[in-house]
């Protein structure tokens, strides 16, 4: 798991961490951190410290709702070419996934990026090409970038990015589980930077830790949780200096500020969070896909649906575990999808199949 004088780092912080002698519930918001938790037995070794960390929400592709899944397929019913990232075309909406209409003649395209998306609109001059856009901070200014780059007039955006400290509040406002901490994610963070979260910290008197995602900076982080706990603070540290500003990414903030604004918007699994969504802006109205095609969006379902059996839900907002979910392993694989947590790679369904097994 770690090379020599990483594991000697790692025994000094797990000894630390068995001083602990009360249950303590961490939560992280990032599909890359519970890959690091599960790939690397970080999991079993803070378990055996007293220390449990759960998954929040950080799966952008698991938090798309079905009407946005809805609204992309319906576009691609009415003639429209689709682009977007690989997993999101594989998550089920109401009725269908973007894969599904695809395998019955839809034009559906996976890609990697927004840039793709453009490149595919100035090929396909005679088609109206619409990215769904999702994803967090991470992501926005990228799509804020290329739409100030005068993107192809055949050329639009299906705008389903949030963002996530609206979320984090959202969870410590339902109350279904104790959190003693928040294990901050590094790549939003990049984009943020800290401030964000000291208005959290203050709020609920909560610790809080940006962490990179080496296990290494997992089990620091988790050190500076329980020590912060210990020592009766409740502040926002950065074990994520190596990457993380104080002032985030100035540059990618104002592309976003230009582009975007903040709109209350419902998560897969949540009620509407106020301001957590990103909209674009009026100036920007002609790349709306929910505008230029309003008219043959008006019908799309405003009830939002799941499986029978499914608890992705529940897994979002951490009150279940991947496992405890009565699909997972059995009617629910990654060859066999049924929830989005288990199609998506940053799903916590599918890190646990992947690397702990059903």
């Amino acid at each position: 798991m770690f090379e020599f004088r990483d594991k000697r780092v790692a025994e000094g912080i797990l000894s630390r961490l068995r001083e602990n002698d009360k249950p303590l519930m961490f939560m992280h918001v990032c599909g890359t951190h519970q890959d690091t938790l599960v790939r690397y037995g970080l999991q079993n070794l803070l378990l055996s410290c007293n220390i449990e960390i759960r998954q929040g929400p950080g799966c952008p592709v698991c938090i798309t709702t079905a009407r946005e899944i809805e609204e992309a397929v319906t576009l691609v019913r009415n003639g429209k070419t689709v682009a977007t990232y690989g997993d999101m075309t594989l998550v089920p909406g109401m009725r269908e996934s973007l894969q599904s209409i695809k395998a019955s003649g839809g034009d559906v395209y996976p890609v990697y990026s927004v840039e793709d998306a453009i490149d595919l609109a100035r090929k396909k001059k005679d088609k109206e090409v619409v990215f769904m856009a999702v994803g967090f901070e991470t992501t926005a200014p990228s799509t804020a970038a290329a739409l100030m780059s005068k993107p192809p007039e055949n050329f639009s955006v299906l705008c389903c990015h949030r963002v996530i400290p609206p979320a984090l509040e959202a969870l410590l406002d339902l109350g279904e589980i104790r959190i003693d901490g928040f294990i901050e994610p590094g790549h939003v963070s990049t984009i943020i930077g800290v401030k964000p979260y000291r208005g959290i910290g203050d709020k609920y008197h909560l610790p809080q830790v940006i962490a990179g995602f080496e296990p290494l900076d997992i089990l620091a982080a988790v050190l500076m949780l329980f020590l912060q706990i210990k020592e009766g603070r409740a502040v926002v540290e950065n074990e994520y200096t190596r990457a993380v500003k104080e002032e985030g990414n100035l540059k990618a903030l104002s592309l976003m500020k230009e582009v975007f604004r903040e709109e209350d918007m419902e998560w897969r699994g949540f009620p509407v969070i106020p301001k957590s969504g990103l909209v674009l802006r009026d100036e920007f109205v002609e790349c709306d896909a929910r505008k230029r095609f309003e008219d043959e969006l008006t019908d799309v379902q405003e009830v939002e649906s799941k499986p029978s059996g499914c608890r992705c839900d529940e897994v979002l907002r951490g009150v279940i575990t991947s496992k405890e979910c009565p699909l997972f392993g059995k009617a629910c694989t990654p060859d066999h999808p049924v929830g989005p947590c288990m199609v998506s790679k940053e799903g916590s369904c599918y890190i646990e199949y992947r690397y702990g097994g059903a």
